[in-house]
Parts: C-alpha cells; sequence; structure tokens
C-alpha cells in the first residue's frame, strides 16, 4: 500500500529527475548555442549531428522548457526555452506559407518542407506553452498557427488530414514513417493535434478553439474508441472507417489521460462524463493485456494478446501517469500501484544514473537498444519531463490529503 511517506519519496525522486537528470542533459548536450539543438547523441553521449533538426524535437524542446520556467521559476530553464522559442520562429517557420517545416539541417536548408499536422500540433502546444510563461508573441503565433491548420480540417467527417504541402493543399499519402499504412487521419495526430488545443484554450479562450476540441473529443468517442475491444483505433480512412487492428498500449493510457484533461477546459460539456468511463475502461483493459509482470507497458498488440515486446520510454512515462489519473478518477487502489511499479521499472531499467536522461527503447530483457539514441528526431524530453510534472503535483497533493487524514 502507497503511504504518506512513499508517496513524498516518490515526489522527491521525480524532482530529483527534473533537476538533476533530465532538464540539465538536454541543456548541456542537446542545446546548440549557435542556435536551436544539436541532430542527436548516442547511448553514449556519443555526438550524431548530421541527424535532422525536426519539428518534433524542436517543439518539444520548447514545450518542455517552457513548461520547466513556468513552474519552477529558475531563470537557467527560461533562457533554454527563449532560445528554443526564437528557434521555432525563426528556423522551423516558413517565412512564405507559415506553419512549421518537417525538418531543416543544422546549417538552416529546409529538408522536408510538408505541413504535417502533428507537426502543427506540437508548435501549437509549444508556443500556448511559452505564452502561458510570458514568452514574447507567442500567442499571436499560436493563433496564427491554428488557422493555418484549418486548411487540413476534414469538414464533412471531421478532425484533421494527417497533412499538407508547403503552401497548404491536403497531400494524398502525408504519413509520420513508412512503418504506418498510408492512411487519411490517425489517432496519434488527432490526439497530439487535441492536446495542443487544449492547451491554446487555456490562454486564448476563443469559441471556435472550444468547437473543435469538441469535436475532436467528440470524435475519439464515437470513432476512434472501439468499445467491443477496449481500445482505440490507430489509423482511418477519410470517413472513420478503421484500417487494420493494432493496439498501441501506451498510446491508449496516453489518450485516456490526455482527453480527461481536455474535458477541464470544457467545463460543463455534456460528454465529460463518457470521457471518463472511457478512460476507466483503458486504464483496465491495459493493466490487463499491456504490463509485463515487472510493472512495465509493452509496445502493441493485437486483440488476441501483445506482439510487440519493446518497452518505449515515451509508454512507460504516460502509463505511470495515466495510471494514476484513472485512480484519482475511480478511487482503484489497483491503479495506483500499477503507476507505481511503471516508476519503479523506469528509474531501475530506464533512467541513467551516468550519463543523465533516460535510455529511450530496451528490449524484452530490459537493456538498451542501440538503434534508438539518447536523443535524435523523435527522441526528445517532452514526454519524460512532462510525467514527471504531472506526478509532482499529483503525488504532491496526494500526500497532503492522506497525511491530513492519518493526522
Amino acid at each position: 500500500m502507497l503511504t504518506s511517506l512513499n508517496l513524498m519519496r516518490w515526489n522527491a525522486e521525480l524532482r530529483d529527475q527534473i533537476d538533476h537528470t533530465i532538464l540539465p542533459y538536454w541543456d548541456n548536450k542537446m542545446i546548440d548555442p549557435r542556435g536551436g539543438h544539436y541532430g542527436g547523441r548516442g547511448l553514449q553521449d556519443e555526438l550524431n549531428d548530421h541527424l535532422p533538426r525536426t519539428a518534433v524535437l524542436g517543439t518539444r524542446l520548447l514545450w518542455t522548457f517552457a513548461t520547466a520556467a513556468r513552474l519552477t521559476g529558475d531563470a537557467r530553464w527560461r533562457g533554454v526555452a527563449e532560445h528554443a522559442w526564437v528557434w521555432m520562429r525563426d528556423v522551423l517557420t516558413d517565412p512564405v506559407h507559415g506553419g512549421v517545416f518537417w525538418s531543416v539541417t543544422a546549417d538552416r536548408r529546409v529538408l522536408a518542407d510538408h505541413k504535417q499536422s502533428y507537426a502543427q500540433g506540437f508548435a501549437i502546444y509549444a508556443a500556448a506553452a511559452w505564452a502561458r510563461a510570458g514568452g514574447s508573441g507567442a500567442l499571436d503565433y499560436a493563433q496564427s498557427l491554428y488557422q493555418l491548420l484549418e486548411a487540413a480540417h476534414d469538414p464533412r467527417h471531421g478532425g484533421y488530414f494527417e497533412g499538407c504541402s508547403r503552401d497548404w493543399q491536403v497531400k494524398e499519402d502525408a504519413r509520420l514513417s513508412l512503418k504506418e499504412p498510408p492512411a487519411a487521419k490517425s489517432m496519434n495526430t488527432m490526439l497530439h493535434v487535441l492536446e495542443g488545443l487544449t492547451e491554446l484554450l487555456r490562454v486564448w479562450p476563443d469559441e471556435h478553439v472550444r468547437d473543435r476540441l469538441m469535436e475532436l473529443t467528440s470524435l475519439f468517442i464515437d470513432k476512434i474508441w472501439h468499445p467491443q475491444r477496449r481500445s482505440f483505433g490507430l489509423f482511418f480512412e477519410p470517413d472513420w472507417t478503421p484500417i487494420g487492428e493494432t493496439i498501441s498500449y501506451g498510446h491508449d493510457i496516453e489518450a485516456a489521460w490526455l482527453l480527461r484533461r481536455a474535458c477541464e477546459v470544457l467545463p460543463g460539456w455534456a460528454r465529460a462524463g463518457k470521457v471518463d468511463r472511457i478512460a476507466a475502461q483503458v486504464a483496465q483493459a491495459v493493466l490487463e493485456r499491456g504490463v509485463a509482470p515487472d510493472g512495465s507497458v509493452l509496445a502493441e498488440g493485437q486483440p488476441d494478446g501483445p506482439t510487440a515486446w519493446e518497452r518505449h520510454w515515451w509508454a512507460q512515462a504516460e502509463a505511470m501517469v495515466g495510471f494514476w489519473d484513472a485512480h484519482q478518477l475511480t478511487g482503484d487502489a489497483t491503479l495506483a500501484e500499477a503507476s507505481w511499479r511503471c516508476w519503479d521499472f523506469i528509474r531501475t531499467r530506464h533512467v541513467d544514473p551516468v550519463g543523465g536522461d533516460w535510455f529511450k527503447v530496451l528490449d524484452r530483457h530490459g537493456s538498451p537498444i542501440r538503434a534508438y539514441g539518447k536523443a535524435g528526431p523523435w527522441e526528445c524530453p517532452y514526454h519524460h519531463a512532462r510525467a514527471c510534472f504531472e506526478m509532482l503535483d499529483r503525488l504532491g497533493a496526494a500526500a497532503h490529503v492522506r497525511g491530513s487524514v492519518a493526522a
């Protein structure tokens, strides 16, 4: 059973992660003093500067350090956030058509100029975070980008197509990677556009943004959620006909708590109760079929069981938050325990106590896979820094309540 003392110790370990393991690594090892960030680093911190500078990493770095600056008041993190903001605004942003490019080179040449909806969602998310932290010009930027993203909106079936050309014409095939089917829409893109609009609505209470956020949340309820198998679909035709039956345990548990977070900025919305019911079902389903005996969350499965046994850092981070969020919703102590077990796996397997930060992908035996570096086009600080921020807030409140009850 998790006592108030255990919660305080867990809280202290998470604080140590933020202060000494995660943020210093990205500041010291990945911020390029010439502007922006390096391409990546390997497991032994070897510099992989040939890698492209992606919108994924650039926007997530801004979100991470803008949020750190706001929550901690630390001028060091504010300086890193300013550095990341200038890079996103001046280098990643298309000066002709607006929006963020998918990737650029170290010398600021455009590599991929298309407008991926996923990347625009993260740019909105990052700019909204910087606006919350008092960053000059960030709100105007986020508002403008939101209006540009409307070019990817599907007026017939709702949601957003995967991406557009540089001049905002919807692309027929804009999948995030060749590992994915050529789907018109994906759960992952919808989730992170939803995430961006949630934070935008906090700093800009606009009715159109609110309507779009309600639309996306309703799509998760009505089209993306598959109640018969208790999971979210991953890929879809334009009319939301599902493609394939793959289940991503990490995306499921991440979506559960982010949907509830969206409802926080939709006060009085009639469908919030449905979101709560789905979130509780997701947590139980992931716990039953997507968690290994050591408490870690597996990569993927099919309705009849797991099919991929790697442990991805982001899935562990999201599960730690998602299980705890479901525990707060339902009062189920087994979900609190599941959250703790995720953290116990993270601190013993993912955290690098020598080199800093976390190993990103582990094999089924818990050893780091060399093909995945510490940092790179997709390997970023956003998932695990956010998980620590979230749990610090939640565990601090929980320890206070339990301590008061015990007194």
